[in-house]
């Protein structure tokens, strides 16, 4: 019997690092499957890296499977961007809430999770604030021991010390520069580069329409959902309209609808109205837990069709796949959180991202399996 072939293209978020550290945690999974009985895939083979034009990719074999993914790279381009100064970067982010604030349609905005909100403002405040606040307190202290002069140096140090240590420890210069690099893409801002980037991965995805595929799936993480709507939107003209309906796009933490809410970006708005209107399978998955995404929100927020007729989408409670301990933990930790689309947990789910890309199975299965296993 023949295999199942799929062919995957991936696309990132906004991070630097590049297709080895996805390898590499894809690696892992891998290896925690087949240390666990394999079931129910059975045993996974994942192949090294490799070049594939601009882009890397690798493979994952099983007799009954054959999956190929390719590495959509973008990471050099947020390199060059990657703001390394305190200084530069507060700039940026004082030059993007303000943007923000003047072109947010706060109606919209208003029926995205109140966590989703939280995550897009605090860093900016917490960036801004508390590197200032957090001097004044430790100076007022510092100068009942010392000269006023001895308790400002003393003050500034410690302060900013702290205030960035923690800011790190919690993500928020990741944020921070998320935030900034969409006002730049909503303002249409960003280097032409990332626009030629996104025309070469809409061509490389219509060649696998004319080679033989059983499935497509076209799978974005974080940011990437938001460069999924000018990329689909290109995929849609190359193929006149028409998607295979071997062809699945997957947003996994689906964030598009930070720029969805924003009243400066009507080519957004426009390229959402396309996809809206097309036929195409969709499967959005975005988790409760997750404040860097908006669960549940339609993808098209605000337009004529705000939910495709080709979308599902579902909210996992990772709670079900791991026991109360684990669960608690990476709750805390929402870094990890937003990066749990790409593991898989305790216990296996037919829509993890092995049960999605590693199953010899159609997605339309996959789909299914998953809502036997939340009626189960």
């Amino acid at each position: 019997m023949q295999p199942f072939k799929r062919k995957i293209y991936y696309l990132g978020g906004y991070d630097p690092r590049g297709s080895r550290y996805y390898h590499d945690l894809l690696a892992q999974q891998v290896a925690a499957h087949n240390a666990a009985g394999a079931a129910p895939e059975g045993l996974l083979h994942l192949s090294a890296r490799r070049r594939m034009g601009r882009n890397m990719g690798w493979d994952v074999n099983t007799p009954q499977l054959y999956a190929q993914t390719e590495f959509l790279v973008w990471d050099d381009l947020v390199r060059g961007d990657w703001s390394r100064s305190p200084i530069r970067l507060a700039m940026q982010a004082i030059g993007a809430y303000l943007h923000m604030l003047r072109g947010l349609d706060w109606d919209l905005a208003g029926r995205t999770p109140r966590g989703s909100r939280i995550a897009v403002f605090f860093p900016g405040v917490a960036y801004l604030l508390l590197p200032v606040l957090l001097p004044l307190i430790l100076f007022d202290l510092l100068a009942l021991a010392m000269p006023w002069w001895a308790a400002l140096v003393g003050g500034l140090a410690l302060g900013w010390g702290i205030s960035f240590a923690a800011l790190r420890w919690i993500s928020a210069l990741w944020l921070l520069r998320f935030v900034v690099f969409n006002d730049a893409l909503a303002r249409e801002m960003v280097s032409p580069d990332y626009q030629d980037r996104l025309a070469q991965a809409a061509e490389r995805i219509r060649q696998a329409f004319t080679e033989e595929w059983d499935e497509v799936l076209f799978i974005t993480h974080s940011n990437g959902s938001i460069l999924a709507v000018p990329l689909m939107a290109r995929l849609l003209d190359l193929c006149d309209g028409h998607i295979p309906p071997h062809f699945a796009l997957v947003t996994l933490g689906n964030c598009m609808q930070l720029l969805a809410c924003r009243k400066d970006a009507p080519w957004f708005g426009h390229m959402l109205d396309r996809l809206g209107q097309a036929e195409f399978r969709w499967l959005d998955i975005g988790s409760p837990t997750d404040g860097a995404c908006a669960p549940l929100v339609p993808p098209c927020l605000g337009r004529t069709v705000e939910s495709p007729a080709g979308l599902t989408q579902i909210s996992p409670r990772w709670f079900r796949y791991c026991d109360a301990a684990t669960y608690q933990a990476r709750r805390r930790d929402k870094y990890t959180t937003h990066f749990d689309y790409l593991r898989r947990l305790d216990r296996p789910s037919a829509l993890d991202f092995l049960g999605l890309t590693a199953s010899a199975r159609p997605l339309n299965a996959s789909i299914a399996a998953f809502e036997a296993e939340q009626h189960g």
